[in-house]
């Protein structure tokens, strides 16, 4: 977007320094004719082979035929570096100024309103004009100038440089201009101008069409064309001081991205730009001196047209609303950007994410390439066991393009759950990667409470270190440990179905009856969890039941599960943002959350 605003402008105003070269043109031969009596007068001033004055002017080999009056000249030579001095010294004054175009324009209308009758139809011909600065060459052409019922034409032809047709009515004050310029004479002005911008080979060939009035009211109407994108900017440019263009641009593809119609307004150092199918406003300044930059904000209400367009998230995440604002600057080399995106709702899989936040920086800079980083915040996210308060920061440990992940590196994730604390301190996004995950009392009453089916209550906080093994087969945890970190607890197991459970297994009889009313003094878990989400985990207690044994007893149990199918048990019926939970996929990197 950046870049296809200034290739427009850069159009605009290659178009209003072709129109000055035309009104220099005129100028000069009508200069000549307004101070000749006669055709050998006008012979002899054009003889004398140089003109002093802005621009300076010599040229040579001179045939005049009868009337209507001929002249053809073999070489011109149009040295215009006075007044590339004199925009240099505007520019830096006060920037670009509209405004003084007008006083050599007005002076044009007033010199062929005033020319001699005898030239009522004329014609020139140069065979060769040579438009130098100083003793460089810029660009080298013919130049065919006609003059029939006060309506002047000129045609450039700049031998595959670039193509100018300028038609000019005095008495109307109006003019029209079209132009073609190539990549060359792109690159020619860039250097003139101190523009590199405007070298960009995306302008090659660029078509420009501008009429309307120039007098003492400004009114064009204008029509660029860019092949390269192919795209198209039409619009019109209005007044002298207060100027302002207001213009369409055409959908066009920017480095195999579809950037949609957008409408623009351009004024004194400030930008618009309005896009229907992005939902995008936007705001700001620019300048041309000493460099092209932009600056401003943008903001959409509904981020998704424009992430569908610019960012390829990781499947299977689907964002389903956000809304986005940003502050940025740019020029030619570096980009800087600051973003929030509020209001996130997004799918991943059967996980929904709800009225998240995102803040960062994104920035670019020619030599280096894309780095950003920022922070992320959820208020809530069900897994099946709820999660709260998460929030993590993430930054580039190398530049690469914003859709390569692996470049990017997670830290400081944390969250609350069941009543404790999850952390991790860095989670690198390449595969295969490691982290650890850190558990701080998580309340067992809360767990349980889970499964009401179960009829079990049990009391104390667990914590431990789950060593996290991470792949493009999924997560895997191999010698996690949990331990409850109180000096004691409590269990009481009152389902209904005890008592049959015992006449049927007598063998468990004595571990089931402890557990009835079982306070504990240690209890500890090791396990391991698969890719394909199984569990095989190793528990033991050490406590006594009063009714049964005064003795310490040690109970050793063993658990396998699959934890994906028990939290998808958990998650069964709930429904989230009116959508309806999608399953995680077990092989996506960040869908797979700890048990």
């Amino acid at each position: 977007m950046r870049r296809f605003m200034a290739n427009y402008a850069a159009a605009i105003f290659s178009g209003l320094a072709l129109l000055r070269s035309g009104v220099w043109l005129f100028s000069l031969i009508l200069c000549s004719g307004a101070a000749a009596a006669n055709v050998s007068d006008l012979a002899g001033n054009l003889a004398k082979a140089n003109w002093g004055g802005c621009p300076a002017v010599t040229s040579s080999g001179l045939q005049i035929q009868g009337l209507p009056l001929a002249l053809n000249i073999k070489q011109l030579d149009l040295d215009i570096a006075c007044l590339l001095e004199q925009g240099s010294s505007a520019s830096q004054a006060g920037g670009f100024k509209l405004s003084q175009w007008q006083a050599p324009i007005q002076q044009m209308f007033q010199q062929l309103q005033r020319s001699p009758l005898s030239l009522a139809a004329t014609s020139v011909g140069v065979e060769q004009l040579n438009i130098v600065n100083g003793g460089q060459l810029l660009f080298r052409g013919e130049l065919k100038l006609v003059q029939q019922a006060q309506q002047w034409q000129a045609n450039f032809q700049s031998k595959g440089e670039f193509a100018l047709t300028l038609k000019v009515m005095p008495k109307q004050e109006t003019l029209a201009l079209s132009a073609k310029l190539s990549a060359n004479s792109l690159t020619t002005l860039a250097t003139l101008t101190q523009q590199s911008w405007l070298a960009d080979p995306r302008l090659a060939e660029m078509k420009l069409a501008m009429s309307g009035n120039v007098g003492k009211q400004l009114a064009l109407s204008f029509d660029i064309q860019l092949p390269a994108y192919p795209a198209s900017l039409k619009g019109q440019l209005a007044g002298w001081q207060a100027w302002r263009v207001t213009a369409s641009s055409s959908a066009l593809l920017v480095s195999d991205t579809r950037v949609p119609e957008a409408r623009w307004q351009l004024e004194q150092n400030q930008w618009q730009v309005h896009v229907a199918d992005w939902s995008l406003d936007g705001r700001g300044e620019w300048q041309l001196s000493p460099q092209l930059t932009l600056g401003g904000h943008l903001r959409t209400h509904n981020l998704l047209p424009l992430q569908q367009a610019l960012v390829d998230l990781p499947a299977p995440l689907n964002l389903l609303s956000a809304q986005a604002a940003c502050s940025f600057d740019w020029d030619i080399d570096t980009f800087e950007n600051q973003f929030t995106l509020d209001g996130i709702n997004a799918i991943w899989d059967e996980l929904i994410f709800e009225n998240g936040s995102l803040s960062g920086h994104i920035s670019h800079q020619a030599e280096i390439g894309w780095m950003h980083q920022g922070t992320a915040k959820l208020a809530q996210w069900d897994i099946g066991i709820p999660l709260s308060q998460l929030s993590l920061d993430w930054r580039q440990t190398h530049a690469a393009t914003l859709s390569q992940w692996s470049s990017v590196q997670l830290e400081n994730i944390g969250f609350s759950v069941l009543g404790g604390s999850g952390n991790i301190v860095q989670l690198p996004l390449t595969l295969p990667s490691e982290a650890s995950l850190q558990l701080q009392g998580v309340q067992l009453p809360e767990l349980v409470a889970l499964y009401p089916e179960l009829e079990l209550s049990m009391q104390g906080s667990v914590s431990g270190d789950l060593p996290l093994h991470i792949s493009e087969q999924g997560l895997r945890i191999a010698g996690g440990n949990l331990a409850v970190v109180e000096p004691q607890g409590h269990i009481a197991l009152t389902h209904q179905s005890l008592v049959s459970v015992k006449a049927q297994h007598p063998s468990l009889d004595f571990a089931l009856s402890l557990l009835e009313d079982f306070n504990y003094e240690k209890l500890a878990a090791q396990l391991d969890f698969a890719e394909d989400g199984q569990l095989d985990m190793q528990v033991k207690l050490i406590g006594r039941n009063q009714h049964v044994s005064p003795s310490l007893v040690t109970v050793n149990y063993s658990h396998q599960e699959n934890i994906y199918q028990l939290l998808r048990s958990l998650r069964i019926g709930e429904q989230l943002s009116g959508q309806l939970q999608q399953w995680i996929d077990e092989t996506s990197l960040l869908a797979e959350p700890s048990p």
